[in-house]
């Protein structure tokens, strides 16, 4: 009988702590590798949610900005596109941007409107450099920016104009419509003055013949005249927040309108809008971009915006000037034709692996474009 021997061939210690060592610097590169993927696809991510949010921010910018002095507000010469404010004896200065209860939002207090020889102007832009709050001492105060422009959603050249007092106004609307009420674009009927959603509210700016400006503090339905199938009183009382309704001054307000109802008065409702930057309340630390139209509560646009400032290209008699941050000694805001934002800088939402935060500062500019065309083609006998 033969007997054989198998020798099983195995794999030594040594072998098998080399292999393990080679699978796990492949295992830790794989990792490293992977951790890079990840790193790189959260500041892929971080870095386009910035953008998208100056996207989004700039895109409503522009749309207010590019309106600037649509209707074509108020007089020509040194404060053309603007509507004059109360002034004189007696008067209290008008002030901005306000929701129906304080005005106290840029840096917790007022801001005045500029003024011309004295008097104040709600411009179709008013820059306001340094008038924000500081978020990073080094940079030093942000800038803030409010356009003012009409809005003829409401069709109010379809309504007759009855001026009862300087602080009432009827508006009632004819059985047949005039020649010169046309309908915006979409409008089947003209709306009612109380209509949801599009109709007035407390805290909007009428303007009357672009000559004197109102604030809304009251609508109510009244009874129409003969000829007429609608009328609403709207009433204009006095303690409104940015000080435009003021009865008792002759200047500057509602009380320079003729009482009664006149074949040439009309009104037209202005969007004023201004934006600004504050800080979150649900922190106390986030800076943020904010909106506030008309006497509307101020709404976030993007968080995380730390600093903001604006320049202007002003067109004074033909002579442009560029990147201005503040408006050369001469130059109202009715010569300004564009509006860069010359900073807008964003902060990440997440600190990312190593703990910090991006940043992008961002920039872009906006053509007024109703100023332009007013530089381009003034109007006979005006200064532009």
């Amino acid at each position: 009988m033969r007997r054989e021997n198998h020798n099983i061939a195995g794999f030594s210690l040594i072998e098998l702590m080399v292999s393990m060592a080679i699978g796990l610097l492949l295992l830790g590169s794989a990792l490293l590798m992977y951790r890079q993927a990840v790193n790189a696809t959260f500041v892929a991510s971080q870095r386009a949610e910035m953008q998208q949010d100056f996207r989004a921010s700039s895109n409503l910018m522009a749309r207010d900005i590019s309106m600037a002095g649509s209707g074509g507000l108020g007089q020509q010469g040194l404060a053309s596109n603007s509507v004059g404010l109360p002034t004189g004896a007696g008067s209290t200065i008008p002030v901005y941007p306000c929701s129906p209860v304080t005005c106290n939002y840029i840096n917790g207090a007022p801001v005045a409107y500029p003024t011309v020889t004295g008097a104040p102007y709600l411009y179709s832009i008013i820059p306001g450099p340094n008038l924000g709050i500081t978020v990073n001492a080094a940079q030093g105060p942000t800038d803030i920016i409010t356009v003012s422009y009409a809005d003829a959603s409401l069709a109010l050249n379809c309504y007759t104009v009855n001026v009862l007092s300087s602080t009432q106004v009827q508006f009632e609307l004819p059985n047949t419509l005039s020649a010169t009420c046309i309908l915006p674009t979409g409008l089947v009927a003209v709306p009612l003055l109380n209509a949801a959603g599009i109709g007035l509210q407390a805290g909007d700016y009428l303007l009357f013949n672009q000559s004197a400006a109102g604030v809304v503090s009251n609508i109510a339905t009244s009874t129409p005249g003969a000829g007429y199938s609608t009328a609403f009183t709207v009433t204009f009382a006095t303690g409104d927040p940015g000080h435009i309704n003021q009865p008792g001054v002759a200047t500057g307000t509602m009380a320079s309108l003729p009482v009664g109802v006149s074949a040439t008065l009309s009104a037209v409702r202005l969007l004023v809008v201004t934006y600004y930057l504050d800080i979150s309340p649900l922190d106390g630390v986030t800076p943020r971009l904010m909106r506030i139209q008309n006497g509307k509560t101020p709404a976030p646009v993007a968080e995380n915006v730390g600093y903001l400032k604006f320049t202007y290209d002003v067109d004074n008699n033909g002579i442009v000037t560029a990147n201005v941050a503040t408006l050369p000694a001469g130059v109202t805001p009715n010569m300004i034709k564009k509006v860069n934002i010359a900073h807008m800088t964003m902060r990440s939402q997440l600190t990312g692996v190593a703990g910090g935060y991006q940043g992008l500062d961002l920039q872009t500019s906006i053509s007024a474009r109703n100023l332009t065309m007013g530089q381009e083609y003034p109007i006979a006998g005006s200064a532009y």
